[in-house]
């Protein structure tokens, strides 16, 4: 079916009844007795055709849903429905209830995800009720008692598959995640560059084990939070009934909270870009969730979070270099800040005079990183150009 970007709507779509795949209609999630009255595409979604479905109850009330539509991988769907559930059970009503995936009948080569339609508005969400939410979100989820880092489906970002498999640490779960993505991001761009493939090994052996390890180890720990994966300004709404901020289209994981409390906020804090978070937001998050120790690592790690989303950028928009550019601009200056890896970070602390020999440490970082009062914001203005003009 073709996709009307300028209308935002799927012509083939819209109708009656017999546009709805039996297979939807015959869900058993949905009220006996409902019968569709109408469809017609709603809204506009990334690699995926949207509709809305109006029905009418046994009882003579109004009832919509909404629907997702891929002709891609399978997995893009169950991963979206199980993302939304496991969100739902920790922070109700911050998400459109999901209510099934599945394949079409009439044509096998389409799967769905059907879930209930909200009414939305066009602004981004108030910033104090979305910065909150969000953070109950990630501490209301360590009541699971979940243990490891990872997730239970294969989920996507975009259609770019995610390695969810468990991990015992958060180290070993974003390094394998990392190279998996840098397989994937090679397949559809040109081979690494001898400037990119500098920087892979130290990135690996050093700045990796000295940004992630000190979270847990010297009796720290990270306990996994239920992340949204893909939080940007353009899966955030407000519920016109309701007032209440939403979130949607996750790819979700069990993972360190700053992933999405500051990572994925900070790609999109830019003056001047399509992103209209500012850093206001990740001040106000970190109100209710504050930076793992030791937080004078907080500005780097984002740094290192980004990394992976310009690989993912890259992979999903190989037309433009931008963001595998990016990817070794950024790689370049984590490996100058960080040269002795884990082990200068031990050594500095296990000296006499570690305040000062760490202090210098952590002021060479931060001056090759930038500010801790700008923040990324200087760094990274490239890069949240990029998303800004590519990411939808």
């Amino acid at each position: 079916m073709a996709f009307d970007a300028d209308r935002g709507v799927f012509p083939e779509m819209s109708g009656l009844e017999d546009e709805v795949d039996p297979n939807i209609v015959a869900w058993p999630g949905l009220p006996e007795g409902s019968k569709v009255t109408d469809t017609k595409g709603y809204g506009a979604s990334y690699r995926t055709r949207t509709v809305r479905i109006d029905t009418k109850q046994a009882d003579g009330s109004g009832k919509s849903y909404f629907l997702k539509v891929s002709d891609g991988e399978k997995s893009m769907m169950l991963g979206e429905f199980e993302s939304m559930k496991a969100i739902e059970t920790f922070a109700p009503k911050f998400v459109p209830h999901p209510i099934a995936w599945g394949t079409f009948q009439k044509d096998p080569s389409n799967h769905f995800f059907l879930m209930d339609f909200r009414e939305m508005d066009q602004e981004v969400p108030e910033m104090e009720g979305l910065c909150l939410k969000l953070a109950e979100m990630h501490k209301n989820s360590h009541a699971a008692g979940i243990q490891q880092f990872g997730f239970h489906v294969v989920t996507h970002n975009g259609s770019v598959p995610q390695d969810n498999n468990w991990s015992n640490s958060w180290e070993e779960f974003y390094a394998r995640g990392l190279k998996h993505m840098l397989a994937l991001e090679e397949k559809t761009q040109d081979p690494p560059s001898e400037e990119m493939k500098a920087v892979i090994e130290p990135l690996f052996q050093k700045v990796i084990p000295r940004l992630l390890r000190p979270m847990e180890t010297e009796g720290r720990h990270i306990t996994p939070s239920l992340v949204h994966g893909d939080f940007w300004h353009g899966n955030t709404s407000t519920d016109v009934h309701t007032n209440e901020p939403l979130i949607f289209d996750a790819c979700s994981f069990w993972g360190h909270n700053e992933w999405t409390g500051a990572s994925d906020d900070l790609r999109t804090m830019a003056q001047r870009t399509r992103y209209k978070f500012t850093t206001a937001w990740q001040k106000e998050y970190l109100k209710h969730y504050p930076a793992s120790a030791p937080s004078e690592d907080f500005d780097a790690r984002s740094a290192l979070y980004i990394l992976r989303s310009d690989l993912q950028d890259s992979a999903l928009f190989p037309a433009n270099p931008k963001f595998r550019q990016l990817f070794i601009q950024v790689a370049k200056q984590l490996v100058e800040a960080y040269p002795d890896g884990y082990e200068g970070y031990l050594d500095a602390k296990g000296h006499a005079h570690v305040g000062k020999s760490f202090q210098v440490t952590q002021n060479k970082a931060i001056k090759s990183l930038g500010s801790p009062k700008k923040g990324l914001k200087e760094l990274y203005r490239g890069l949240q150009e990029a998303h800004g003009a590519n990411e939808g």
